[in-house]
């Protein structure tokens, strides 16, 4: 008998817990996704880049955000439903019908166990793959030469040439007296192309010219203070829209394997190792979070009176995560100061949790 309404509880109480989980994870998910997607609209618009770059963006950003809002969601959504629980009176018919905190608890932890297997997975594999696709997509952004509008009588830069045309019909896309101007690293002119006519065709990533009746000056790299000029009756350049943009490697886009196998194989610097083991400990401890908070918050949740509305829930919940991450971010400043705690100290987080929580819990079951 007990068997059957132990599983009717644990259906109800898991079903509480996840739509909790589900409305609060929306909520803040929406919220620090709007951050993001403000950014990435002002990038949007700044450079000029297409919407498919904007959904890829966006969507490549989703793992890093659920890994941000989904051990808050779950810290709130275990208070929500055990001081809902409270108020009601449940939880105190619960164990005037004989249940055992150990067995209330119990649908509980097995959402946080399957919740921190999958944060364990993106955390460390899927979240930094997304987050190299992002940073990809910014320095492609960054790279490309936005506004490009081929106008008569306007001088167009497009990066290492400027462009200068007199003429052009944009139907047949012919062109007349046409000038392009390239630039030596030391800002002195390297290259001067004139022509009479051409043809001028401008693509997403290029602009394609066909020039005719023209002569090229080029700086003599031998002797800069003489030219070498020479005339041409068909000439043709390719200018590509994309500036060349290298960027540094950052620790966040490797994954956990590529960082223990960089730590193994790469001659690196005390600080870069420091950076490394930190980063391979928060992802973990970030993955852990929600059988932490699930073990210092129940015992917090049984401790509420009948009188208690989920408002108190709702607060101690915000002083936890507070807690947890001022706690994680000493930890992570620490191991990166310090070498031999660059593993350890951002568990710091967890550490106290559990000895906070072991004091709670002795504290509720002696009472």
């Amino acid at each position: 008998m007990k068997d059957m309404r132990l599983r009717i509880f644990t259906k109800y109480i898991a079903k509480s817990l996840l739509t909790l989980f589900a409305g609060v994870l929306g909520i803040l998910t929406f919220v620090i996704f709007m951050n993001h997607f403000i950014r990435v609209m002002n990038m949007a618009m700044s450079y000029g880049t297409s919407w498919s770059w904007v959904a890829s963006s966006l969507l490549n950003l989703v793992p890093d955000v659920f890994c941000l809002s989904a051990p808050m969601a779950f810290q709130i959504a275990i208070l929500l439903t055990l001081t809902g629980m409270s108020e009601q009176g449940e939880l105190i018919a619960l164990r005037a019908a004989g249940f055992s905190f150990k067995e209330i608890v119990r649908p509980l932890a097995g959402v946080a166990v399957i919740l921190s297997v999958l944060l364990v997975v993106l955390s460390n594999w899927i979240t930094p793959h997304s987050y190299q696709k992002v940073l990809n997509l910014r320095t492609e952004a960054r790279s490309k030469i936005t506004k490009v509008n081929l106008e008569p009588n306007t001088w167009l830069d497009l990066g290492e040439w400027t462009l200068y045309i007199e003429e052009l019909d944009p139907a047949t896309h012919e062109a007349r007296k046409i000038q392009l101007i390239k630039k030596a690293d030391s800002g002195a002119l390297s290259t001067k192309v004139n022509a009479t006519r051409g043809k001028v065709v401008l693509t997403d990533t290029a602009i394609g010219l066909e020039l005719h009746d023209g002569q090229m000056q080029r700086l003599d790299e031998k002797d800069p203070s003489s030219f070498i000029a020479a005339n041409f009756d068909t000439y043709t350049l390719h200018i590509s829209l994309f500036r060349n943009q290298q960027r540094r490697l950052r620790v966040g886009e490797m994954t956990t394997t590529k960082l223990l196998r960089r730590l193994k194989n790469t001659p690196l610097d005390k600080a870069t190792r420091n950076e490394y083991r930190t980063e391979i400990s928060m992802r973990n401890v970030m993955a852990l979070s929600p059988l932490i908070l699930l073990f210092v918050s129940c015992p917090i949740g049984f401790s509420l009176g009948k009188r208690t509305n989920k408002g108190w829930g709702m607060l101690f919940s915000v002083i936890i995560i507070f807690c947890f991450y001022l706690l994680m971010t000493l930890g992570i400043s620490l191991g990166k100061k310090v070498g031999f705690l660059a593993y350890p100290a951002p568990w710091l987080p967890v550490i106290v949790g559990v000895f906070v929580g072991k004091h709670l819990w002795k504290k509720r079951l002696n009472i």
